[in-house]
């Protein structure tokens, strides 16, 4: 994520001159499976810089996290353009495992705050350590 980080700030100039937010997340523990082994999950790390960008900007971002995404094992780039007329840009990339990791951009308008996130969730799995054990 840090690294598509840098590749949005590359793109828009506008991030790459504000300060950017970053929650590290927590990880979840899921119920213990039949062996007692329990899988585990990330939630909340996100990224977020308080900024006005434009509709030229929001595009500019959807080309780079495309291009970024066409590279990795993420399957699934989607744009959800239900509310781009409200000023609400929204992209997301999910992989086979179900890791994923989404854009949000909110242009200034009288119902947002002008802001863009990244968040990413990583789908539940067992530790190194837990399959080391289970061999």
């Amino acid at each position: 994520m840090e690294t598509l980080k840098e590749r949005l700030e590359y793109v828009s100039k506008t991030l790459e001159q504000m300060e950017c937010l970053y929650a590290k997340g927590a990880t979840k523990v899921c119920r213990p499976d039949a062996a007692g082994r329990k899988k585990r999950c990330r939630v909340g790390m996100k990224y977020q810089w308080k900024t006005e960008l434009s509709t030229a900007d929001a595009e500019q971002i959807w080309g780079a996290f495309q291009r970024f995404f066409a590279e990795t094992s993420f399957s699934h780039i989607e744009r959800m353009a239900n509310n781009e007329e409200l000023g609400r840009y929204t992209f997301t990339a999910v992989d086979a495992m179900g890791d994923e990791i989404s854009c949000s951009i909110y242009l200034p308008n009288e119902w947002n705050i002008p802001q863009i996130g990244l968040t990413a969730f990583v789908a539940p799995r067992y530790r190194a350590a837990d399959d080391a054990e289970a061999s």
